[in-house]
């Protein structure tokens, strides 16, 4: 159940990040950030009024973790859009792919879990399959800054979900967990990047991006906070792969060889991931 979630997830952030490229060719993407991170909230209210329960926002625990989710969220959000102003949505989604390392890591740590052998091995064959297809369509990734832009999206990327499977370890609401962050980081933003010269039209495009990426966020909250940390976030990775895909429809080109191969080798590093999770 939680894996389908999971693909579901990665299925619509891809698409949204896809969608994305358009947005930085446009509009400032700078002034964007704070809107959107707002945006996606609109999307998720009805879950909330829905699912109801008690809030605890202001308890100093769930407010710290809170509050690092909504910084890291946003030092994630400026690299991927930064990274997709200087080359394409498919590189951006690079961040996405190495997130499980950092879970990896930090599991453990934070929710006491056992990480296997196998599970390396799995998770690794995952984010080389991932990267394979990505490594020759960009030049710009030998850069050092670039190199740099890409491993701190990862980091955050990574800290991010981690921070979200841990709130959901306290008992936290899959709501809440998405619209305090995503609230903290636009009101961030917003003070960081004020939003000048959006047009209604500029205005619109932002929403319809939101929309895909606040449903799968929601959905990627609800896989990370129900089922087994590293093998959601696993799936979660496969964003860049989904966004090749959708770029190669776009650009009306078959996919090649080493991305039909990368999409088998993340398969089998996904059921592989299952079986012993």
């Amino acid at each position: 159940m939680f894996e389908i979630v999971a693909i579901f997830a990665a299925f619509t952030m891809g698409l949204g990040t896809f969608l994305t490229k358009g947005i930085t060719t446009q509009i400032p993407f700078l002034t964007t950030l704070g809107p959107l991170f707002l945006f996606n909230c609109l999307f998720t209210l009805p879950i909330a009024i829905v699912q109801g329960g008690d809030w605890v926002v202001f308890e100093p625990k769930i407010l710290a973790l809170h509050v690092s989710a909504a910084i890291t969220s946003v030092i994630a959000g400026y690299f991927i859009f930064v990274i997709i102003k200087r080359s394409s949505a498919s590189i951006s989604s690079i961040s996405s792919t190495l997130s499980p390392a950092v879970a990896l890591v930090l599991a453990p740590i934070w929710l006491g879990t056992s990480v296997s052998t196998l599970q390396v091995v799995a998770v690794i064959a995952l984010i080389a399959a991932s990267l394979y297809p990505i490594r020759s369509s960009i030049p710009g990734l030998r850069l050092g800054k670039t190199i740099f832009f890409t491993l701190s999206a990862a980091l955050a990327s990574g800290f991010v979900y981690v921070n979200v499977a841990v709130l959901g370890v306290e008992g936290i609401s899959v709501s809440e967990t998405f619209i305090v962050r995503q609230v903290l980081a636009g009101l961030i933003c917003l003070a960081i990047f004020p939003p000048r010269g959006l047009t209604k039209n500029d205005i619109f495009k932002l929403i319809q991006r939101a929309s895909l990426i606040s449903v799968g966020s929601i959905a990627s909250v609800y896989a990370l906070q129900g089922g087994e940390i590293i093998l959601m976030v696993s799936i979660l990775a496969t964003v860049s792969l989904w966004v090749l895909i959708f770029e190669s429809f776009s650009y009306k080109s078959i996919p090649d060889r080493s991305t039909i191969i990368a999409a088998v080798i993340a398969i089998l590093g996904i059921v592989s991931l299952r079986f012993v999770s």
